[in-house]
Parts: C-alpha cells; sequence; structure tokens
C-alpha cells in the first residue's frame, strides 16, 4: 500500500511543466508558481489519503483484533491518521487562499525555498521518529512489563517513519527539480537603483 501511494505521488510531481513558450517575467513566475502549488496539492492529497487510511483501518483492526500489541499498533496508527490527515486539510485549505492573492518574485522565491526547507526539516524529524520507533520495540523485547505497550507503539511510529521519510524526499526531489528554472528566472532580474531591470533571453 505504502508503494502504491508513493509511486503515485511520484508521476503527479515529477510530471512536466506545459512546453509552451515564455513570453514574459510574468508568464513564467506563474508558470513555476502554479507547478509548486500544483506538487504541493498532490502530496497534501496523498498525505490525507494515507491519514484516513491509517484512521479507518487502526479502528477495525483495534475493535477486531484479539492482541494487545496489535491493538496498541492499531490505536497509535488512528493517531498519526488523525494528525496527518488534520495537516493535509489546513495545507490545503492554505493552497487555496494562497491562490487567491497575487505575490511579487520575492514573495514567490520565498515560498518554494520555504517549502523545500520545510522537507528537509521533516525528513530529519522522520529519521528521529523512525529511530524512536524502532527503540520502543527493541525495549519491549526487554522487558515484561507493559510489553505489548511499547511494541506495539514502536512498531507504529516506526512504520509512520518511513512512510513520511520517502513522501517528505519525493516531496523535496519533486520541488528541486524546478530549482535551475528558479534560479534562471531570478537571475534575470537586475537591480538598479530603486527600479527594478528585467533581461529574459528566448
Amino acid at each position: 500500500m505504502i508503494v502504491k501511494i508513493l509511486f503515485f505521488l511520484s508521476l503527479c510531481c515529477y510530471a512536466p511543466l506545459s512546453q509552451a513558450q515564455e513570453v514574459s517575467f510574468k508568464d513564467s513566475l506563474a508558470a513555476y508558481n502554479l507547478h509548486r502549488i500544483s506538487i504541493t496539492r498532490t502530496g497534501m492529497k496523498v498525505l490525507g489519503s494515507w491519514g484516513i487510511v491509517n484512521i479507518a483501518g487502526g479502528a477495525v483492526t483495534y475493535f477486531t483484533t484479539t492482541q494487545d500489541e496489535w491493538k496498541y499498533f492499531s490505536e497509535m496508527n488512528v493517531v498519526w491518521g488523525a494528525v496527518n490527515t488534520g495537516i493535509a486539510a489546513v495545507s490545503l485549505a492554505g493552497i487555496r487562499r494562497e491562490m487567491a492573492i497575487k505575490m511579487d518574485y520575492q514573495q514567490s522565491y520565498g515560498r518554494y525555498r520555504a517549502n523545500k526547507k520545510l522537507y528537509l526539516i521533516n525528513a530529519g524529524l522522520d529519521v528521529i521518529y523512525i529511530g524512536a520507533g524502532i527503540g520502543l520495540a527493541t525495549y519491549a523485547q526487554n522487558t515484561n512489563k507493559d510489553q505489548p505497550i511499547y511494541s506495539g507503539f514502536g512498531k507504529s511510529i516506526a512504520v509512520q517513519g518511513i512512510f513520511l521519510l520517502l513522501f517528505d524526499n519525493i516531496m523535496f526531489s519533486a520541488n528541486q527539480l524546478d530549482n535551475s528554472k528558479w534560479f534562471r528566472l531570478m537571475n534575470e532580474i537586475r537591480f538598479t537603483g530603486n527600479s527594478v531591470g528585467f533581461n529574459h533571453s528566448f
């Protein structure tokens, strides 16, 4: 399931931009902004779908399994699912607000860089989640107290961390593919006193 979801995300995020001729700086900026927003929207839909799957699957497993470890595993999956779904919903609402405003080149480029930085930071946190999950699961094997809790929670956290690490790396890479285009676009801006000059080569 994880592989299928991330494969779909990769196809959507790495879809090439339209090859239409960029007739002006404004057109180029709008196209790059639209592509950045499209990547984010696709990613948040995948994250939200993953969250819903975890909520539904975790709830079903929690009430049907007879093993305590799987109950705690399912319980933690539901919690992560709720958080991921909430993040996706808030982000999609933010995208709608962002599309309603008109941003200049500094704001646009700033959003692009901020997105990449966020995914890198999240990837670092994901590694911590994986380590913490593995640590809890390992601890469960060496203790007789509350073993199902540590094992169930640990395995769930590790699984969620693995998914999020792959997700954040794909999202960062999808944005990074446009880095040369943004760099070229921003390099075409020339500051002369209080005015801004623009040089675009066809």
